[in-house]
């Protein structure tokens, strides 16, 4: 069984490397070994807003950039990944819990792809209305808030379009990324008195 974990979080890792450094995104893995990793840092560059208290006031803020992580448990990919906001404050949106904690609008299915869920997950940072769930939202504030500017100019809050690597690119990478380890120069170590 162990080894046909490692064989879907290879997988997975090679799918993440089609949105690695990308204009909207860039990641890396924090937990495992590359190819199987377990757990990833995102570095997202996308137009999405954040619930702060400013001079005693609760007010919603647009931000540019936001750092989550996403783990891949022990029972993954029997279970979803577990995504989480690192920013502070974290998103304001109804399909993220307001501890930072995401919920994604779709069931997870073991044979549903890291990347294809991470990209959900960039959508609803965009408020993209076709990745909402308003029907059992994880942030009722937030949804309510939303609700009320609909119509106005603020959805989706980013038209970043959010592309993919070639299978050259992706090559290139992989490449990069597995030889990280090795070693290209090395020197004593000084001791100071």
């Amino acid at each position: 069984m162990a080894e046909s974990r490692n064989d879907r979080l290879a997988a997975d890792w090679r799918e993440m490397l089609k949105i690695q450094d990308q204009p909207y995104l860039s990641w890396i893995a924090t937990n495992g070994e590359p190819p199987c990793a377990e757990e990833y840092l995102l570095n997202v560059r996308l137009r999405t807003y954040v619930l702060s208290v400013q001079e005693g006031r609760y007010t919603v803020s647009a931000i540019s950039r936001c750092f989550i992580r996403v783990t891949l448990r022990d029972s993954y990919p029997q279970v979803a990944p577990y995504v989480t906001m690192l920013s502070i404050p974290p998103v304001f949106h109804p399909d993220w819990y307001s501890k930072g904690t995401y919920c994604s609008s779709q069931p997870w299915r073991p044979e549903d792809s890291l990347k294809d869920y991470i990209m959900r997950m960039l959508g609803t940072l965009r408020y993209d209305p076709s990745m909402m769930n308003t029907d059992s939202p994880a942030n009722y504030k937030a949804l309510e808030w939303y609700r009320k500017n609909l119509g106005s100019a603020l959805f989706p809050s980013d038209l970043t379009e959010l592309t993919e690597n070639t299978p050259d690119m992706c090559a290139a990478l992989e490449k990069a990324s597995l030889s990280c380890g090795e070693v290209i120069d090395s020197w004593p170590v000084r001791q100071t008195p």
